[in-house]
Formats: structure tokens, C-alpha cells, sequence
């Protein structure tokens, strides 16, 4: 009788924990997959309207923004070392340290942007001609990356905030300040680029200040609200001149070593796009449209990563290592069942989604065949992306994370891509098959990680 009270209490208390869950899960999931899609979007639009401007316009934007994406994924990196503190730190009930966290975070991003911002604005040039030797090409991305520039300073504010907000529950702030932002940048792409309303057409330069609009207006959005609500985000002048010589150590340890890994990978990354630039400006106006519109399928995947970093950040601050490693592997099981669905969703919606670019044929007939590469590799890259950016980065598992990306990008999808590209002078579709192997690599290499349970660190402990 006493094993049944037991047993029946248990069921309940699963049942309850399921809840919990699930209530918890979708409050942060289904916002930042909201901001994600909002982003994507904007990003598959402000491409079609590029595209109607012919290849070397959109190969130019595409090879122009590989400074925004490493910029991006660097900062992005710093946001989620804010997150992994900032989740464990609420956990814990360490409220006064969250200001330090963020007073730190400024102040490295700025300097960061900084990096990214001087060169991109002075020397455009030799910024570009380092991913294309094509002379139209360059003179269009010189057009777009020298205005587009000024966002990079802007980015530090609302990637900082942000990522403070949501590790503390605010999702919904982030959320309207992005939608604002991706309204404002959608309008004034559509008036710059064509010359609308009684303005001068300025083609790739409009949609560059369009970029730089927008992003100031989402700023400023998060920054008002922040400071009005009295937030405890918010931040001082003088918090700014007040970081302590062991937090700048703490956080480097272990979010220093994130920072140069995403940074490794990205510039990886970006190397790809040079050698496809290399390879014909049609190779890298194809791939530039195929990776815009994959990333609309992966709006669920983000979600799914800030929720379970988070959430298992949370329970590691607890100290609860046991709930943490269930709901990795929960969110690793939701992770596989949406990637079924977007890999199904890209394959039949190629036609439609190609239809509106005014671009060669040869580059629209890439772009179908390298979306179906794509279609094939999102469960191994969806799995791997929500264990490393998820669970990993929440448990504080950074090294592991340095070493996989490290591998994958350098010891097989660079070498694969120089191969394929560079030696053996394969068709596009084939390089990029080659190239994407890294992610089966990765997801195999995740699996047993997650389960080996060595990625479960509480990194707050003492402080």
C-alpha cells in the first residue's frame, strides 16, 4: 500500500515537473523563435530585394556581410557567456552580480566593434578584395559594407541587453524591440534601394542604411525601456569603471575561450565564402541565397537553444545536476522531431521561395540543388547546434565546445572545401556537400558528450 502512495505520488510530481516544463519552455522557446523568424525574414527580404539588382549585386552584399557575420557571431558569443552567468546566477539568487556581468559585457563588445568598426569604414577595399577578385563585385560591397559599418557599434547595445533579459526572464522586451527594428529596416529597404517616395535610388547603399536605421532605432528602444522600468539589467557610467580584476578572470575563463571559439569558427565560415567567391560570383550569389533562406528553418532551433540554455543553466545554479542533464536530453528530442518538419518544409517550398529573384538561371538552378543538401544535413546541424549552444554552453562546457568547432571547421570542412573547390574544381552542389560532412561529424561527437553527462558545470560556485 506504501509502495503505491509512493509510486502515485511520484507520477504526480512527474507530472507537475512536465509541467513546469513545458510552461517554462514555451515562454522563452516560442519569443525568441518569434525573434529569430522576425530576423530571418527580414533577412530573405532585404536579400529578394537585393536580388533584383542581378548576381554581383547579391554576391557582393553576401561576401560584404561576412564581417557582419563573424562581428555577429562574436558578439553573440559574448551574449551567451552573459546568459551561461546570468541564468546560473538567477538561479542561485545572486541578484547583485548580474550588473557586473552586464557592466562587463559592454565594455567587451564595444571594444570588439570597435575592432570590426575601424577597418570596415577606412579600408572597405582591402576588406573585400580578400573574399573576391571581381572588380564589380568589390566596387558594389565597398558601396554597402563602408555605411553598414556604423551598425557594428550599435549592435553592442541591443546584443547585451537582450541576451541580459532573457536570461532573466524578459523575453518579450527583445522581442518588440526587434520587431520595431526589422518594420523599420523592411520600409526603408524598399524606398533606398528603388528610389521610392521622391528619393534617389541607391541600390546596395540603401539597403546599408537601412541596416544602420533600424538597428539604431532597436537600441534605442531597449535602452529606454530598460532604464525606465528601472530594470536590473540596467547599468550606471560609473558600473562601467568598477569590474573587478577576478570577474574579468572568472569570465574569461570560461567565456574568453567561447568568445575565440565562435570566433575560430565563424572566420572559418567565412573562408568558405571566399573560396566560393573564388570559384564563380554565380557560385557565391547561389550560396549566399541558399544559406538566407536556410536560416528561416532554423527560427525553431534558436528557440529551442536559448530555452534550454537557460533552463539548464537555471537548474545547474540550483545545483540540481540531474534535471539539468533530463531536460538536455528533452530538448534534444524536440530538436530532432521540429528538424523532421523544417527539412520536409525546404524541400517543397524551393520553387516558391526562388521565384521572386531576378537572378541568372544558372544561379537559381544552384540554388535548388544546393537547397536539397541543405534540406538533408538540418537534423545532424539542428542536434549539434541546440547541444553546444543549448546544453553545453548552459552546463559551462566551453573547451569541449572549442575543440568540436575547431575540428569540424579547420580539419574537415576547410580542407573538404580547398579540396573540392580550389584542386579538383568540383561542381558547387558538391563542395557544399562536402563542406556540410563536418556536421555529421559533430552531431555524433554531441551525442556522446551529452550523454557521458562531463559537459555539467556549475561555473557561479563561489562566487
Amino acid at each position: 500500500m506504501q509502495e503505491k502512495t509512493d509510486l502515485t505520488q511520484n507520477n504526480r510530481i512527474g507530472i507537475r515537473g512536465s509541467r513546469v516544463f513545458r510552461r517554462r519552455f514555451f515562454s522563452i522557446a516560442i519569443p525568441v523563435a518569434l525573434q529569430q523568424f522576425l530576423t530571418s525574414s527580414l533577412n530573405l527580404t532585404n536579400n529578394i530585394l537585393v536580388g533584383q539588382l542581378g548576381d554581383a549585386s547579391v554576391a557582393a552584399v553576401g561576401l560584404a556581410n561576412q564581417v557582419y557575420f563573424i562581428l555577429n557571431v562574436v558578439l553573440s558569443a559574448i551574449g551567451g557567456g552573459i546568459s551561461i552567468y546570468i541564468s546560473q546566477f538567477w538561479g542561485s539568487r545572486k541578484y547583485d552580480q548580474i550588473k557586473k556581468i552586464v557592466s562587463l559585457s559592454i565594455v567587451i563588445t564595444m571594444a570588439v566593434a570597435l575592432i570590426f568598426f575601424i577597418p570596415s569604414f577606412i579600408a572597405p577595399q582591402f576588406i573585400l578584395s580578400l573574399f573576391s577578385k571581381d572588380a564589380d563585385v568589390i566596387g558594389l560591397g565597398i558601396k554597402y559594407l563602408k555605411p553598414v559599418s556604423i551598425s557594428f557599434l550599435l549592435m553592442t547595445f541591443s546584443i547585451c541587453f537582450s541576451s541580459a533579459l532573457r536570461s532573466t526572464g524578459n523575453v518579450r522586451l527583445p522581442l518588440i524591440a526587434n520587431f520595431v527594428g526589422i518594420v523599420v529596416n523592411t520600409a526603408l529597404n524598399y524606398v533606398l534601394i528603388f528610389g521610392r517616395l521622391g528619393l534617389p535610388a541607391l541600390g546596395v547603399a540603401g539597403s546599408a542604411i537601412a541596416t544602420v536605421t533600424a538597428r539604431l532605432v532597436e537600441s534605442l528602444i531597449i535602452l529606454w525601456a530598460v532604464y525606465a522600468s528601472r530594470s536590473i539589467v540596467s547599468i550606471k557610467p560609473k558600473d562601467l569603471f568598477s569590474i573587478s580584476a577576478d570577474l574579468f578572470k572568472r569570465f574569461f575563463s570560461t567565456s574568453g575561450e567561447l568568445i575565440a571559439k565562435d570566433g575560430v569558427w565563424a572566420t572559418g565560415t567565412s573562408i568558405y565564402m571566399a573560396i566560393y567567391a573564388l570559384m564563380s560570383t554565380e557560385a557565391a550569389a547561389s550560396v549566399n541565397i541558399t544559406s538566407t533562406i536556410r536560416s528561416m528553418t532554423f527560427i525553431f532551433f534558436q528557440g529551442v537553444s536559448a530555452a534550454c540554455l537557460i533552463m539548464v543553466g537555471n537548474k545547474i545554479g540550483e545545483n540540481d545536476n540531474e534535471t539539468a542533464y533530463r531536460y538536455a536530453r528533452r530538448f534534444l528530442r524536440i530538436t530532432l522531431l521540429i528538424s523532421a518538419a523544417a527539412s520536409t518544409f525546404l524541400l517543397l517550398s524551393r520553387p516558391l521561395v526562388l521565384a521572386p529573384y531576378k537572378v541568372s538561371q544558372s544561379v537559381v538552378d544552384n540554388a535548388m540543388r544546393l537547397l536539397i543538401v541543405a534540406a538533408a544535413i538540418i537534423p545532424f546541424q539542428s542536434y549539434a547546434s541546440v547541444a553546444i549552444v543549448g546544453a553545453m554552453r548552459g552546463g559551462g562546457d566551453i573547451r569541449f565546445t572549442i575543440f568540436l568547432d575547431v575540428t569540424a571547421v579547420w580539419f574537415i570542412g576547410m580542407p573538404l572545401a580547398w579540396l573540392g573547390g580550389m584542386v579538383f574544381r568540383l561542381d558547387i552542389v558538391w563542395v557544399f556537400l562536402m563542406v556540410s560532412l563536418q556536421e555529421v561529424y559533430k552531431a555524433v561527437m554531441c551525442y556522446f558528450r551529452i550523454h557521458s553527462k562531463k559537459w555539467i558545470n556549475n561555473v557561479v560556485r563561489g562566487i
